[in-house]
């Protein structure tokens, strides 16, 4: 625990500073909940330690009040809230300025960003006394799972599991040659409709068929053997049972497949749909494809061009004084 006294002091030594956190895909395909990758897409978020002596907060952002609460509610408030009650401190009065441009409830882990922003910019103005792996450890446990967490802390591909208390992970190069086209939807997909329509029980040969190709998409992603690579992002796990939520995903899916795609799969919890590519000609076409095909459902959608990132969350302005 650290002296009071001493926060004191660290408070008006780091008074301003922004937490940069990427954007996530998760489950890849066969992968669910335990493979997820960095994206070069960011939300950030701007912490002023106010001089007060209550525990106040002032919030703000680009995104309107009716999607995430302008309160102590708010996620990114609580995360930071909850690490100075770990550490039986009081919360500093904080203003947060929130800049996103990752989609909220879109399947690019922008819940999780919210989490590492609090986490991290508590941990920095208490002096840093946890360290990378107990900050993942503490963003699984709020989060629930940890593929959208590990990827955006530490960035690149990450295979990572949250069992019995413990968070493994495993952190492993991306291909730079495969780049990936990102379909997201007029319409949001809340992760707890998306959760809720999975099923309590899968059968046996459904959870040999998801292990048998996460093992080979790793795989094959370690050999950067793109023919095989091909015959990976398949799944029996998530994506059936959600397609309920997203009209015409599997048109969609199979519209990017046709036009040139190495795979195709639902990013996340969804709605974002995500195709794999090996070149940007066939990143264009890809996308059109996959925007024609939602129209036959009559949905509108934004393409994105992305890429993965090896970096992942970081402090920036640092040392700022009162």
């Amino acid at each position: 625990m650290r002296n009071w006294l001493g926060l004191l002091w660290y408070k008006k030594l780091v008074k301003e500073f922004s937490v940069k956190v990427p954007a996530s895909t998760s489950n890849l395909g066969p992968g669910f909940d335990v493979i997820g990758l960095a994206l070069n897409l960011y939300n950030e978020y701007q912490f002023k330690v106010l001089d007060s002596a209550n525990s106040e907060l002032v919030y703000s952002s680009n995104i309107a009040e009716s999607e995430i609460p302008y309160s102590k509610d708010n996620l990114v408030y609580r995360a930071f809230d909850y690490v100075f009650k770990k550490e039986q401190q009081e919360t500093p009065s904080i203003q947060i300025h929130f800049e996103a441009n990752i989609p909220t409830t879109g399947g690019f882990g922008s819940s999780s960003t919210a989490i590492i922003a609090g986490l991290m910019a508590a941990n920095q103005i208490l002096g840093n006394p946890y360290d990378q792996k107990t900050l993942l450890k503490i963003g699984t446990q709020l989060d629930g799972h940890p593929d959208n967490i590990t990827p955006a802390i530490i960035g690149g591909l990450v295979v990572c599991v949250y069992a019995d208390s413990q968070h493994r992970f495993v952190k492993l190069d991306w291909d730079q040659n495969l780049f990936f086209v990102a379909i997201t939807p007029d319409f949001k997909v809340p992760t707890a409709n998306a959760r809720s329509v999975l099923p309590t029980k899968v059968e046996f040969q459904d959870a040999v068929f998801n292990i048998g190709y996460s093992s080979l998409l790793v795989a094959a992603l370690a050999a950067k053997d793109t023919e095989t690579l091909k015959q990976c992002f398949k799944d029996r796990l998530h994506q059936h049972y959600r397609a309920q939520l997203v009209p015409g995903m599997q048109c969609v899916l199979d519209s990017g497949v046709e036009a040139g795609a190495i795979g195709t799969m639902l990013s996340g919890a969804g709605s974002t749909l995500i195709a794999v590519v090996d070149n940007q000609r066939t990143a264009e076409t890809v996308g059109l494809a996959m925007q024609s095909a939602w129209l036959q459902s009559s949905v509108k959608s934004e393409i994105r061009y992305l890429k993965a990132v090896k970096e992942g969350a970081r402090i920036e302005g640092i040392g700022q004084r009162a």
